[in-house]
């Protein structure tokens, strides 16, 4: 299986070369039957690379050792579904999938019979090229052990969960999609198009990459909530950042898709910001893989963040030179132009300003580091309440605009803007006074600035933006509660003990321990009750692996919308126990809030199908 693989990425690699050289002649040329035989070329290549992928997953199922990737990140008694997840938990078989998702989306290019599809197809092409040579001389999947072992090291305990099977394909997906509109942005402007269709057919990809790259940082935080043990979400974590980066500039990017056309900084905005937003994908990696700062999340450093980073320049630079280069074609002259920004256009633009500034100022504090390390004599690393203090105001200040966006759509008298606020202003007094928290108020604000809209909207479009903004107002409710309102104790029990705990009792009755052929597990399971009713249990358990020194956590979690009761066994001397535990208020209406988004963009998506799709029908 391992000298398969190794042929179809030999192959894959000779055909995405045979693939952009035809595509250049055939632009050259201006030879049609040339671009057919580019788009040729370029699906073996994607067979190819499918292949390859599914042969790894071969190796993995059927226990090849003789693969050192296989040995490293799987072993005889993985389950199933784990055996599939390890692809991806090495640096070689993630950038394998990261490939088989950029080759993938050139098939939907390929249906696209317009002319500038081969210098689409020529771009996206020469990013295959680099992830293919990466995999055949600096990190290639299928090296074979000389003395291949009876058993794998096993697959790193804290990656056996549902969320780390889930969590690495959305972010690859999200990643690998603004592949295309940064594709597309570049296809436009080597090809002078005057009339920058390219930002039409970018938004749609741009919302779909956008939707997966919010689940895959969803589904992250929620990892981390249920399998490390420490009762948060979010870390402010350096990896954790780099997936927020491109996160925070295509949000913009999203939001500006919106203006008008004839605004005269449109396409310069659209522009820098597919830019910016795909070099920091790349940036993304370089801190997952490069090692130059520190964190639970990055592969061990080399060679690889190194290539990155040197590609990530070239890129930039390549970038703004172009820009330079068609700096006519960004702007419009002034018979182009409109009037200028509506109320409702300088709101979008205002937020989009705050999300860079975030964006930048995050960038700051997680690359403090290194900054401390150049220019002073020790590093210095910025703790989590740094980022709040800079986070937290800007993130409101975004919050509220977005409030107030459904308010500032139509031109409209004082007198009928006062009867759209009354509700609204209402709603956030007396949340406001209730709760004595200006988070909770906003969001309450938002509420009932986006009830007409949801109730009674003017398009399927319209009601899919009120969706996910309901969903990113509930989950501002969400992380304000379970930030501001914890109960944490640390308690010492023996069997039959019970603990007080809010306005729940738990009942202690001992420890429980399981053996295998690689682990032991010791756990404990509470009873918890409310209002003398058996309301569930609570099970936390600590595993003990062979060959490694960190015994992996099982916290317990007791949810409902109000709050999380979150159980974690940090100690026993049999029979007593030492339990920590915390309560997370509105813990839930994170994950609810989430949902509600993904389900406003996909209404967007749907309705926009409508009118114009991701690629269009091939015809001929």
């Amino acid at each position: 299986m391992a000298y398969l693989g190794i042929i179809l990425l030999y192959l894959a690699c000779g055909s995405t070369i045979l693939a952009i050289i035809t595509g250049l002649l055939a632009i050259r040329e201006k030879n049609g039957s040339k671009g057919a035989l580019t788009a040729r070329w370029s699906t073996l290549s994607t067979l190819a690379i499918s292949l390859a992928t599914l042969g790894l997953i071969v190796a993995f199922l059927s226990n090849d050792f003789a693969v050192a990737y296989v040995a490293r990140h799987s072993a005889r008694n993985l389950p199933l579904i784990y055996k599939v997840s390890a692809l991806w938990a090495g640096q070689s078989g993630s950038l394998l999938l990261w490939l088989l998702v950029i080759s993938l989306l050139t098939l939907g290019v390929q249906r696209d019979k317009e002319s500038h599809r081969v210098g689409l197809g020529i771009v996206i092409d020469l990013v295959r090229l680099f992830f293919l040579l990466l995999l055949l001389f600096v990190t290639p999947p299928f090296e074979l052990l000389a003395d291949p072992p009876y058993d794998g090291s096993g697959l790193n305990p804290m990656l056996q969960s549902l969320g780390m099977v889930i969590h690495p394909p959305l972010l690859f997906v999200g990643f690998s999609g603004f592949l295309v509109p940064f594709a597309l942005a570049l296809t436009g402007l080597i090809t002078r198009d005057d009339q920058a269709v390219w930002q039409e057919r970018a938004v749609p990809w741009i919302r779909l990459s956008w939707l997966f790259l919010t689940a895959g940082i969803v589904t992250g935080g929620h990892w981390a909530y249920t399998e490390l043990g420490w009762g948060g979400y979010w870390a402010w974590d350096p990896v954790e950042n780099a997936s927020l980066f491109p996160w925070l500039t295509s949000t913009a990017l999203l939001h500006l898709a919106i203006l008008p056309k004839e605004y005269r900084f449109k396409r310069i905005w659209s522009y820098g910001l597919i830019v910016l937003t795909y070099l920091l994908t790349i940036f993304a990696t370089f801190l997952t893989r490069s090692g130059v700062l520190d964190s639970v999340h990055a592969f061990a450093g080399g060679v690889l963040g190194q290539i990155f980073l040197l590609v990530l320049v070239l890129l930039f630079v390549f970038c703004l030179a172009l820009g330079w280069s068609r700096r006519k074609l960004l702007r419009l002259t002034d018979t182009q132009a409109g009037q200028g920004l509506s109320a409702a256009g300088t709101n979008i633009l205002i937020s989009s300003v705050l999300l860079l500034m975030l964006c930048a100022g995050v960038l700051f504090g997680t690359m403090f580091p290194l900054i401390s390390r150049f220019f002073g004599a020790r590093e210095v690393v910025l703790d989590a309440s740094f980022f709040n203090q800079l986070s937290v105001p800007l993130f409101l200040a975004i919050l509220f605009f977005m409030s107030a966006a459904p308010v500032l759509q139509d031109p409209m008298s004082i007198v009928r803007l006062l009867k759209r606020l009354w509700l609204p202003v209402l709603l956030a007094s007396g949340v406001g006074a209730a709760t004595a928290n200006g988070a909770f108020a906003l969001a309450a604000f938002g509420f009932g600035t986006h009830l007409p809209g949801l109730l009674v909207p003017s398009s399927t479009r319209e009601w899919g933006a009120v969706l996910a903004h309901l969903g990113v107002l509930i989950m501002l409710v969400g992380i304000t509660g379970s930030s501001l309102y914890v109960d944490d104790v640390f308690v010492s029990v023996e069997p039959g003990d019970t603990v007080v705990f809010g306005d729940y009792v738990l009942d202690y009755d001992g420890l429980s321990a399981r053996y295998g052929s690689d682990r032991y597990t010791i756990g404990t399971t509470l009873a918890i009750s409310k209002d003398s009713r058996e309301r569930g249990t609570l099970r936390s358990e600590k595993t003990f692996w062979q060959g490694r020194n960190q015994p992996s956590t099982q916290v317990g979690i007791f949810s409902t919308l109000k709050e999380d009761i979150y159980l974690n066994l940090v100690g026993w001397e049999n029979p007593a126990a030492q339990l920590h535990l915390q309560r997370f208020a509105l813990v839930g209406w994170i994950w609810v809030g989430s949902w509600i988004v993904y389900l406003g963009m996909l209404v967007i998506l749907c309705a926009q199908a409508r009118q114009v799709r991701l690629w269009p029908k091939k015809t001929g």
